[in-house]
């Protein structure tokens, strides 16, 4: 009995202790775990924090961008409605112009903005072309130019001989033909004084269509008019001291010279020794008329369009001839027939034959003044027969 109380009491103890070591173990390892768990749960929390703040800091950029474009929106609409405004302020005031001229209730062309005008804006505007007055002047001397070279171009007059030896003389003092009449020595001076201003003021011909009126106005001199050469011979550059002048001058030379290089130089263009000036002037005259391949066809040039062909060297030695090869026609006809064709040819189901019996069908208005002026062509086309024999 001893025995079983002595070991009692150990059993007691050993009961008692086992309770402690099975609940301090557990809760050492509880407090850990949760420990590590709230150390998780917070850094999950701290990362959606900051995420939260990234995106909470990119929506305030796109809304402060969205309220900027729309103030500019706001702002050039703004700016729109008061220009379109202005407009129809204008507008209206113009309808009311308008309106009122036709009832009579406001004088036509009654305009006050001239109260405040400059010294300077007026002298402009009594100077303006755009007034009647001031172009009707200017209308009048252009008017007096064209009667003036319209009379040189009269062909009714003695021509001047190219071989007259008076003539040769440049220097000749009054220009005036070796038969005139003579005048006393005061009038005679008077028109020598005249022919000075003359010849300072002298404008070369702009209504010339022909070398050979280019070939006459140079070297002979129009009618009541001296020669440029005689000019450039006693005046030098003087009289056409104007930059108009001087440009055209330097075109009309380009074909003057090339006369006379033919002329000095005969066998350079595969023409016959001891050519005179006349034939000169007919190979480049045949040159013009079509004796040429001015952009790849023969073609009636202008003066123009003559220069261009010299100053560019698009002559060949083929161009050169004293018979006229080919009356060709001008380069307007020519591009006008080449793009009629091209409109034919772009036009689906449309050939050549149906064209010309539509043509036929319906002559047009024009049909007869083509066929009165048949007979011009064939006048023209005789007369440069003439020329050829």
């Amino acid at each position: 009995m001893a025995s079983s109380n002595d070991h009692s009491p150990q059993n007691s103890d050993v009961e008692g202790t086992n309770p402690e070591l099975s609940t301090n173990l557990p809760s050492e390892f509880s407090a850990s775990a949760f420990q590590a768990l709230m150390i998780d749960q917070l850094a999950k929390i701290q990362e959606q924090n900051e995420g939260l703040k990234t995106r909470i800091v990119q929506l305030e950029q796109d809304q402060r961008e969205f309220y900027i474009d729309t103030c500019k929106k706001l702002e050039r609409g703004a700016r729109s409605a008061d220009k379109s405004a202005h407009e129809l302020n204008a507008m209206k005031e113009v309808f009311k112009e308008i309106v009122g001229v036709m009832s009579g209730e406001r004088v036509r062309f009654l305009d006050h903005s001239g109260e405040n005008v400059t010294t300077q804006e007026a002298a402009n505007i009594s100077e303006s072309l755009l007034l009647s007055s001031n172009h009707e002047s200017v209308r009048r001397r252009q008017e007096a130019v064209m009667y003036r070279d319209s009379r040189a171009l009269d062909t009714l007059h003695v021509l001047k001989q190219e071989d007259t030896d008076i003539w040769s003389r440049l220097n000749h003092p009054d220009f005036a033909a070796p038969s005139a009449q003579t005048e006393s020595s005061d009038y005679a001076g008077d028109q020598n004084e005249n022919i000075q201003d003359r010849a300072a003021n002298y404008k070369m011909n702009r209504l010339l269509k022909t070398v050979t009126d280019v070939a006459r106005e140079y070297f002979e001199g129009l009618q009541g008019q001296p020669s440029v050469m005689a000019l450039e011979r006693r005046f030098g550059p003087s009289w056409r001291c104007r930059p108009s002048e001087r440009s055209f001058f330097a075109k009309r030379m380009q074909i003057i010279n090339r006369i006379v290089d033919i002329k000095k130089h005969p066998s350079k263009y595969n023409l016959p020794d001891g050519i005179t000036r006349k034939k000169a002037i007919r190979v480049v005259e045949n040159m013009r008329l079509g004796n040429n391949s001015f952009h790849g066809q023969a073609t009636r040039m202008t003066l123009n369009q003559l220069y261009i062909y010299l100053a560019k060297k698009m002559d060949t030695p083929n161009d050169y001839s004293l018979q006229l090869l080919e009356f060709a026609r001008p380069r307007r006809d020519l591009l006008l027939e080449k793009r009629n064709e091209d409109t034919q040819s772009t036009q689906p189901g449309s050939s050549s034959n149906d064209l010309e019996e539509e043509s036929r069908a319906n002559p047009g208005p024009n049909s007869e003044e083509n066929d009165s002026q048949s007979p011009r062509r064939e006048a023209l086309e005789n007369a440069v027969t003439g020329l050829r024999v």
